[in-house]
């Protein structure tokens, strides 16, 4: 969507990503695109939220979505990271579902478990939803890889300064776990740099993100990494790099974050 890229008809609705002006609605609460909003023509809801589905909701003002209230309460909570220590070492109920939808998680593809958990999730409680065996193949891996998740990340990681770098190239894979963990780990860093090989090891992925407890970060991380091929936004993005020059320019992003800081 950033690079222009998906096709836009009229009767599209874009939640959650750049406006684009052939949309038939659209819903985003994010800071980068408050100057387009204030120029664009458009049906459906701009505002500073903790979550787009928080101004789908607003939008229809419609009683009968008052049941789904804890999945959107939750899911303010899980879209803008205000999340307590205890729902990273023990995440549970719809932080611990939400873990299972999110790619840094390390779980593999999830596209058709994605769009059959948005029916289940129509008519289903938590509880319910969390015993289904598809969600249970990759909640209790998510739990039981924690410990080892730790020690790993541990193993591959150090404080410089403010800035938690982790390097997990080193490994045939990335581990599975809560990329929330770190911060837990490292409560001195305000934000960590993660690097891992991307998709047959052509290129070099470098993620940046704000710690969630230690809130001190300064860092515009998307518009940073946009220099570098990359975006994102505020206090998230990722960038990928070719091989032969990802070490000098994660040595200079590193720098720079500290400079920023």
């Amino acid at each position: 969507m950033q690079d222009g890229l998906v096709e836009v008809r009229q009767d599209d609705i874009i939640s959650n990503l750049p406006y684009h002006p052939m949309c038939g609605l659209w819903f985003d609460h994010h800071k980068s695109e408050e100057e387009a909003a204030k120029v664009a023509h458009f049906r459906g809801l701009y505002g500073i939220a903790s979550s787009a589905a928080r101004l789908v909701y607003q939008y229809y003002n419609d009683p009968a979505f008052d049941r789904y209230g804890e999945m959107l309460s939750e899911t303010d909570r899980v879209d803008s990271a205000r999340l307590a220590v205890e729902d990273v070492l023990h995440p549970e109920r719809w932080v611990l579902l939400s873990y299972t939808l999110d790619p840094r998680s390390g779980l593999g593809a999830f596209r058709k478990y994605f769009t059959d958990l948005v029916q289940v999730a129509k008519r289903s409680q938590i509880e319910e939803i969390l015993e289904l065996s598809e969600v249970k193949a990759r909640t209790q891996p998510f739990l039981s890889a924690q410990e080892r998740f730790e020690e790993v990340t541990r193993e591959h990681s150090y404080l410089d300064r403010s800035v938690i770098v982790t390097d997990f190239r080193e490994l045939d894979s990335t581990p599975v776990g809560s990329r929330f963990l770190v911060f837990t780990m490292f409560p001195q860093g305000s934000i960590q740099v993660r690097i891992f090989w991307g998709r047959d090891r052509k290129n070099v992925v470098v993620a940046v993100g704000h710690s969630i407890f230690n809130r001190t970060s300064k860092v515009h991380v998307g518009k940073l990494l946009a220099e570098y091929g990359g975006g994102g936004l505020k206090g998230a993005g990722t960038c990928q790099l070719p091989v032969g020059e990802a070490d000098q320019k994660i040595s200079d992003i590193i720098k720079r974050i500290q400079g920023a800081a």
